[in-house]
């Protein structure tokens, strides 16, 4: 089949790429400040003598990282896994992901291409081309509907041959 060229030819450009981050990034920021403020209620709902708000306050930067990035990876990896690589940026721009030679990610291929997101700077290594989260998981994004119509014309075209 031909679907190493059809991803090629479908792949999203680096603008529509840097809108699904900035989407993406806007959601799981707001998703985990609601998050972690549940929590917090919770807590002080069932122990309101808790400095729980306090402790927030002032937690270590470096607690605050590992516990923010672990919330953004979970966030990230959960829905790419449910939607079979459909963050909330990727459905407004109407894109998804892929494996690089055009098949379907695997849970394991979401939980790489996610838990390398955690890498620092790789929200910027899109600008050298592909993603470092891409290159690690071997994935890509692809504009869906594109995709899925050059799919199912090769898949035509190869019936036909046969």
């Amino acid at each position: 089949m031909h679907q190493d060229y059809t991803v090629g030819e479908n792949k999203a450009n680096q603008g529509v790429r840097f809108l699904n981050f900035i989407i993406d990034s806007i959601f799981i920021v707001i998703s985990i400040i609601i998050i972690f403020s549940i929590i917090s209620l919770f807590i002080y709902f069932i122990n309101p003598e808790s400095k729980i708000f306090n402790e927030i306050e002032n937690i270590h930067p470096l607690l605050d990282r590992i516990l923010t990035s672990s919330a953004y990876f979970l966030i990230y990896f959960g829905i790419e896994a449910i939607t079979k690589g459909r963050s909330i940026g990727k459905y407004i721009t109407g894109t998804k992901v892929v494996m690089i030679d055009g098949t379907n990610p695997t849970i394991k291929d979401y939980f790489s291409r996610n838990i390398s997101r955690i890498i620092p700077f790789d929200a910027f290594s899109f600008l050298g081309g592909n993603d470092w989260h891409d290159k690690i998981s071997k994935t890509t994004v692809v504009n869906k509907k594109a995709f899925e119509e050059s799919l199912k014309t090769n898949s035509t075209i190869d019936e036909i041959g046969h």
